[in-house]
């Protein structure tokens, strides 16, 4: 027997199930969200762990063979070239190839203040900084006399 005043409807969502679907969509949205930002960040710590390797060995490899080693950069990507373009020709393969090849950025860098940044037999006279901006982060890296690269303040 059917009581008046408690019938249900026989089709649609109560309230507490749109909430609750809702909240889990919030939820996944907000995961999504950090996921996404955190990205970036790895990225750039990873590369910033790269280049520090990279300098350390551009520093060992011109005190150790001779060999200056220049160091550039632009918002596309970064290099090492020979500075003494005469020893081991172009087409010479050697040990330093890798060392030596284009990168790109594996993020998206809206502005970079570097000079070029020579490495030689001796260490660097003038230690440098790059300051590289991406969409989210502004970092400060700097270089000390023996290649080591480490975030500053």
């Amino acid at each position: 027997m059917r009581r008046p005043g408690f019938a249900r409807a026989a089709h649609g969502f109560t309230l507490i199930e749109l909430l609750v679907a809702l909240t889990i969509l919030a939820i996944a949205a907000a995961i999504a969200t950090l996921s996404v930002g955190s990205r970036e960040g790895r990225d750039v710590d990873e590369e910033v762990r790269r280049m520090a390797a990279l300098f350390r060995l551009a520093q060992n490899h011109a005190g150790i063979y001779g060999t200056a080693l220049v160091w550039e950069a632009d918002v596309h990507g970064y290099r090492f070239r020979r500075l003494d373009h005469g020893e081991g020709g172009e087409g010479e393969s050697s040990p330093q190839d890798d060392l030596l090849r284009a990168r790109r950025w594996p993020f998206a860098v809206t502005r970079i203040e570097a000079q070029p940044i020579v490495f030689g037999r001796e260490p660097l006279l003038q230690p440098g900084v790059i300051r590289l901006s991406t969409a989210s982060r502004d970092l400060r890296l700097a270089l000390d006399p023996f290649g080591n690269l480490t975030e500053a303040p």
